[in-house]
């Protein structure tokens, strides 16, 4: 399947990705999703990509416009684990975080076409009454 994503939402999931503690196994998974998203450097410059020191830390910060968006296609397992990811973030979401994660969650549901598929509404399938279905 396909995610079609925008420099905000590869970049918070790039954090996100790298900030997964596990097996080996499962840090390098996470390490190589890291490596197929990363905005290039033609991208960064784009969107003004740079680090501010804020404290002790180096806030990465960017600019919203122009928005770049790119398709990436990953596995079934790889979308499982992204969207286990992005529901089960123990420090949470904010609002702020809601003009990124939300596009990029609906594309996680189910599409009508899938639904009607599902519900027996496809060109040659046969429908089932509501009261039988799972």
């Amino acid at each position: 399947m396909d995610l079609h994503l925008d420099h905000t939402q590869r970049l918070n999931l790039h954090f996100l990705m790298g900030s997964q503690r596990g097996s080996v196994d499962d840090v390098r998974f996470w390490w190589r999703l890291q490596d197929r998203i990363e905005l290039s450097e033609e991208e960064k410059r784009e969107v003004n990509f740079r680090t501010v020191k804020v404290g002790e830390l180096d806030q990465p910060m960017w600019d919203l416009r122009p928005e770049l968006v790119r398709q990436f296609e990953f596995s079934t397992d790889e979308l499982n684990r992204i969207e286990k990811l992005l529901k089960e973030w123990p420090q949470g979401f904010s609002a702020n975080d809601r003009r990124w994660l939300e596009p990029l969650l609906k594309q996680f549901e189910p599409s009508v076409v899938d639904i009607a598929k599902v519900n027996g509404s496809g060109a040659n399938e046969a429908s089932v009454q509501p009261r039988h279905r799972a």
